[in-house]
């Protein structure tokens, strides 16, 4: 095991922003980083104690965040790809986790409006089984007259209801 130091954070820390992929951390990385900095502020006692306790914190707030957001991407592309990390903590495969089920939950919401969309696509029209006397349709428009076979667009009330009378009959086409 590897012991926490000023100079193994840094070297931590440098790895992680060389590579694209999660560098291996020692195991109980995060805990062992608590217990050395509980040491560290124990151990203040001049200004130069302080500023090293504040270097060492922001190395640590450094290391987290650039994980944190490559675990981000990699649960992006786990969901778009395959595509799995290695060199995760315990905790953050427990946060990858979540991610990829929070993403995948999305992207199912995504599919169902997009799916909602595509049925928007189609447009309803109707073929007249007879002949028909024009008309004035709920929007305020006059409408035919129709022959037999004539195929046409009316407001959904006018066309449910010459449905219901057996005059039109509905199909679908895409518009």
């Amino acid at each position: 095991m590897e012991v926490i130091s000023f100079e193994f954070l840094r070297k931590i820390l440098n790895e992680e922003r060389k590579s694209q992929n999660l560098t291996k951390l020692p195991d109980n990385f995060y805990e062992n980083v608590k217990v050395y900095l509980e040491e560290k502020r124990k151990a203040v006692r001049e200004r130069k104690d302080e500023i090293e306790l504040r270097n060492i914190e922001r190395i640590v707030e450094n290391i987290f965040n650039l994980r944190e957001r490559k675990i981000v991407n990699f649960a992006i592309m786990s969901v778009r790809a395959g595509v799995q990390p290695s060199n995760l903590t315990e905790d953050e495969k427990i946060f990858f986790n979540r991610l990829v089920e929070i993403l995948k939950e999305r992207r199912t919401l995504v599919e169902k409006i997009k799916s909602n969309e595509e049925k928007k696509e189609l447009e309803i029209l109707v073929v007249f089984k007879q002949d028909f006397p024009a008309f004035v349709g709920i929007d305020g428009q006059t409408y035919g007259p129709f022959k037999k076979g004539d195929i046409a667009k009316l407001p959904e009330e006018n066309r449910k209801m010459l449905v219901a009378k057996g005059v039109v009959e509905e199909f679908k086409v895409e518009k």
